[in-house]
């Protein structure tokens, strides 16, 4: 689906000249999305949540005595609580994540990063805990989720100073990742999803659990889904030395196909292995990508 840029703040092309992440978060999120989350924890917080049957033994300032007046029953009234939670940041910047189209306003990664500043700084305005993974093979990174500016500050360093080059990270990095969750995150994971779809249920077996919350948000650049209008063209393989060159109209028709099963196949192991799933294009508006992620998040079940 085709996203359209209307809101230039929210434009990738404008977005993209803003070398300050921590700057381009803020205008982002400060500029177009308010509010904090909320957890599905009952408690005393400012939003009501729902009725249930008055226990004995409560405090009876939770009895709604409006209720009781109409019609006899004591009922307490519940609150969702506002919560501190962890929020870890997935970043994939192997080599393909470099991709650029001769349209696109900036590469896959660039949108990935600038993404990825905004939900960063969206947690961390909420109260959150930030945390980071990512990189490439031989180059990963790991940062524990915490809070506070100097954290918040140092995460953004650390992506701003990512740049896609070399393999998917291994399964050894992912191994340690996972011996190191906290007891709760919602881990949101930003990729092309190109390569190594048959690992995914591995890495994110902690997705299973209900103490985790993951989000998968998959980054195409416009003419990966579509070929390019050319007589030829010439690909090469980011991660590799190999390169062809075809008629893009002999194969296009096939090429869709086999990009849409691919998007369906991933979309279907991921829903097993308890993530949400979504399709950004690096050309469509960063608040698409935004919505997606509030949209997702408390939602999986």
């Amino acid at each position: 689906m085709v996203h359209s840029s209307k809101n230039p703040l929210l434009d990738p092309a404008h977005l993209s000249k803003i070398e300050d992440l921590a700057l381009l978060a803020r205008v982002v999120v400060e500029g177009n999305f308010f509010g904090i989350h909320r957890s599905r924890r009952q408690g005393q917080g400012n939003e009501f949540f729902q009725y249930r049957t008055y226990e004995s033994g409560e405090d009876l300032k939770s009895v709604d005595w409006k209720v009781y007046a109409k019609r006899g029953e004591l009922m307490s009234k519940t609150y969702q609580e506002s919560t501190n939670a962890n929020l870890l940041i997935v970043l994939d910047a192997s080599a393909s994540m470099a991709y650029q189209g001769e349209d696109s306003a900036c590469s896959k990664f660039r949108y990935a990063q600038m993404l990825a500043s905004c939900l960063i700084y969206l947690g961390h305005r909420q109260g959150d805990r930030i945390g980071l993974f990512g990189g490439a093979e031989g180059s990963e990174v790991w940062m524990f989720p915490s809070g506070g500016n100097e954290s918040f500050k140092s995460i953004l360093t650390c992506i701003g100073g990512m740049s896609p080059q070399g393999a998917d990270l291994g399964e050894g990095a992912w191994d340690k990742f996972k011996s190191k969750l906290p007891k709760q995150a919602t881990v949101v994971y930003l990729s092309d999803f190109l390569e190594n779809e048959h690992l995914l249920a591995d890495r994110l077996s902690f997705a299973r659990s209900s103490r985790y919350e993951s989000i998968c948000l998959q980054v195409l650049d416009p003419l990966e889904q579509s070929l390019p209008e050319a007589e030829a063209v010439r690909f090469v393989e980011l991660e590799g030395e190999r390169e062809v060159s075809v008629s893009p109209g002999r194969i296009r028709s096939d090429y869709q196909s086999s990009m849409n099963e691919h998007i369906e196949k991933l979309s279907t192991i991921l829903a097993r292995a308890g993530s949400e799933f979504s399709t950004l294009r690096s050309d469509g508006e960063i608040g698409h990508g935004i919505r997606e992620f509030l949209g997702m998040r408390g939602s999986i079940r």
